[in-house]
């Protein structure tokens, strides 16, 4: 699709020239704001050299357009290599959105900005037989009312936890978030457990799951710091409420790392 039809194919969506402003002018309101939604995406990627595309579309064109509509800050990531494990060059990305009404909106927004569309042609022109990527997942989440800001961790931190719990039903997952919310979290503070996002998953793989982000200096803190947590007395007593007996059916763990232009 070359510009003229992309543009198009937004006119033809319903997307004004008034809606586009207001929701640009809508940038500065948004700035310290909590975010209402959040996104956790994933590229599934087939190569080195196409990741380094997608990198580039990241860097240089997708990031840019976001924050200059306000929604900031982008973390991307790579994941954790290990020695004798097949390489994985996968890119994930978290972008918080000020409201459901950005996310629903910014696909046509982006698709009317100039900067963003010449920025990421190299990206967008792929042809279908040799794409940038595989496939993408996408997970919306609503942040957790008792933490409900991206953070970024404190400077020098360069591995990435994310975690996700399952659930057997809906009930059981709210109780977790409910959980979460009673305590934990002042848990986690207590213990050096330097949480990024976390998240109620509305949308996704393996519901219902909420999704947190934790960062740390290396793999040795991280063993330090949940072994305090373990401890803690504070865990003890909450964990051994009934209300919460067996909130969680299974944990999957993902490690990362930071890429150089990451926002978090």
């Amino acid at each position: 699709m070359n510009r003229r039809q992309f543009f198009n194919a937004a006119a033809l969506a319903g997307v004004s020239v008034g809606t586009l402003s207001s929701i640009s002018l809508m940038a500065d309101h948004h700035e310290g704001s909590h975010p209402k939604l959040l996104e956790w995406r994933r590229w599934h990627i087939g190569s080195l050299e196409k990741r380094g595309m997608v990198d580039r579309y990241l860097k240089e064109a997708a990031i840019p357009g976001l924050n200059r509509l306000g929604i900031k800050p982008v973390g991307v990531f790579y994941p954790k290599q290990d020695e004798g494990v097949d390489q994985d060059y996968s890119i994930y990305a978290l972008v918080p959105f000020p409201s459901f009404e950005d996310y629903y909106n910014i696909r046509r927004v982006m698709g009317r900005d100039d900067t963003f569309l010449a920025d990421a042609s190299e990206y967008l022109g792929t042809p279908k037989g040799d794409p940038a990527f595989l496939r993408m997942e996408s997970t919306l989440m609503r942040p957790f009312d008792g933490y409900p800001d991206v953070k970024k961790p404190r400077e020098g931190e360069r591995i990435f936890e994310l975690r996700v719990y399952e659930s057997h039903n809906e009930a059981k997952a709210a109780l977790k978030v409910e959980m979460f919310n009673s305590g934990e979290f002042d848990i986690f503070n207590n213990v050096g457990l330097d949480s990024v996002f976390c998240g109620e998953a509305l949308s996704g793989p393996g519901l219902p799951n909420l999704i947190y982000l934790v960062g740390y200096k290396d793999m040795k803190e991280r063993k330090a710091a949940w072994g305090r947590f373990s401890k803690e007395p504070d865990w003890q007593v909450l964990r051994k409420n009934d209300r919460y007996k067996d909130t969680v059916s299974k944990i999957h763990q993902t490690f990362l790392v930071p890429a150089s232009y990451s926002q978090i």
